[in-house]
């Protein structure tokens, strides 16, 4: 009889996106809105809900979520809030309480819109 032998493929996609931490005393919706107002983003609470991985714990951790697509420039934009319930996205930047997210960005000038949400009325400070 032959052994027949199982192989297991594990295949990790690496996708690059710019992450700026924000620090204001606003609520999520109420930051999303002057976000809107300020930068021209079109910001809505999603229904999906933003995973990350905690490698420490080792289980995905779930997140709300407020997301804009830029359909023309196929970007996508995301606000997270850095803490929510008992969990953090991340305890390495445990100070900010948001994070921008930006994937597929091939418009956006980083440094013209870091200067931009630093002038964004609630924003304490943001950092790239």
């Amino acid at each position: 009889m032959v052994k027949t032998k199982k192989y297991t493929l594990n295949i990790e996609y690496e996708v690059e996106f710019d992450v700026f931490g924000l620090s204001t005393p606003f609520a999520d919706y109420r930051l999303a809105w002057s976000l809107n107002e300020n930068l021209e983003f079109k910001f809505e609470k999603s229904s999906d809900q933003f995973s990350i991985f905690d490698r420490k714990l080792k289980k995905m951790k779930s997140f709300q979520q407020f997301s804009f697509v830029d359909e023309e420039n196929l970007t996508q934009i995301f606000l997270i809030k850095n803490k929510q319930g008992n969990q953090i996205v991340t305890a390495e930047h445990a100070m900010m309480d948001y994070f921008l997210i930006i994937k597929n960005n091939f418009t956006l000038d980083l440094n013209k819109l870091l200067t931009q949400l630093r002038n964004t009325n609630g924003i304490v400070a943001a950092f790239k």
